[in-house]
């Protein structure tokens, strides 16, 4: 969702994919550091492949701490580090680019989907985000949790929403519905 976009509401769908990205996160951060320790084993000289093993480790210990204490983890910053390492330090043909784009795409993966609601119409968020004019619509609303956007074209849209995420964004179900249904009669 742009920043400089105005909505009269975005609501905040959950992201079903995160435990998936957490495994392969840390499933990388060990081919990371088995590929350091194979390198260390070749080259046992080069202190750069040290220095980068040791700050993989530290990133890697970070996130071990913080999933301890029950705190959101990401693994872009260790991924990309792996990756820059990698090129810098040892020669592993194409598999630093590899870590570089899995700690991008780790970024973009763990977002939540916003979908933003105004008079002009609704806007889902994404790499290419998707524009829906109300006159598409026969219903819109928030039930137990559960948005369901009803389309003309008899598809029809249901996503459980996050409200977790951050209380600026929390949506009364009622007040949203109301709205909506104000909207559809124009």
């Amino acid at each position: 969702m742009k920043k400089n976009t105005v909505h009269d509401y975005v609501v905040v769908l959950k992201n079903h994919n995160r435990k998936t990205i957490e495994i392969t996160g840390w499933l990388l951060s060990v081919l990371a550091i088995i590929i350091f320790l194979v390198t260390i084993y070749r080259e046992p000289t080069d202190w750069g492949v040290f220095f980068s093993l040791f700050i993989i480790v530290a990133l890697m210990a970070s996130n071990f701490v913080e999933k301890r204490k029950k705190k959101k983890i990401s693994f872009a910053t260790l991924l990309v580090c792996a990756g820059v390492g990698l090129s810098f330090f040892a020669e592993t043909g194409y598999v630093e680019s590899l870590f570089i784009l899995a700690g991008i795409a780790e970024k973009y993966l763990r977002k939540n989907k916003e979908i933003g609601f105004s008079e002009a119409g609704i806007v889902m968020s994404g790499l290419f985000p998707k524009k829906y004019n109300w006159a598409e619509l026969n219903n819109v609303i928030i039930k137990d949790d559960l948005l369901t956007m009803d389309f003309k074209n008899n598809k029809v849209f249901q996503r459980y929403t996050d409200d977790e995420e951050d209380d600026e964004y929390e949506v009364e179900s009622d007040e949203f519905n109301e709205y909506c249904l104000g909207r559809l009669k124009v």
